[in-house]
């Protein structure tokens, strides 16, 4: 279940970030190349025996990374 809110809480923040905090958006959730990289690399970090406590820290590591960089500027889909 950690894993679980741990993927849930980066999505949220990942999303905020691309609809640059708007409070009333409605948009496509965007499937960054980082993002998706970034996936890539923590499925291959966290192997083992026990791989979940690696993912959880890894993903609260990445949604602080996310929520706390500078916004990004985005071009708005029409």
């Amino acid at each position: 279940m950690n894993a679980d809110a741990a993927d849930i809480d980066m999505d949220a923040a990942y999303y905020l970030e691309q609809v640059n905090y708007a409070t009333n958006a409605t948009a496509w959730m965007i499937e960054g190349d980082d993002q998706v990289a970034w996936i890539s690399i923590r499925d291959r970090t966290c192997i083992g025996p026990n791989p979940l406590p690696c993912r959880i820290r890894l993903t609260r590591e990445r949604t602080r990374v996310i929520v706390t960089r500078d916004p990004i500027p985005h071009i708005p889909h029409n």
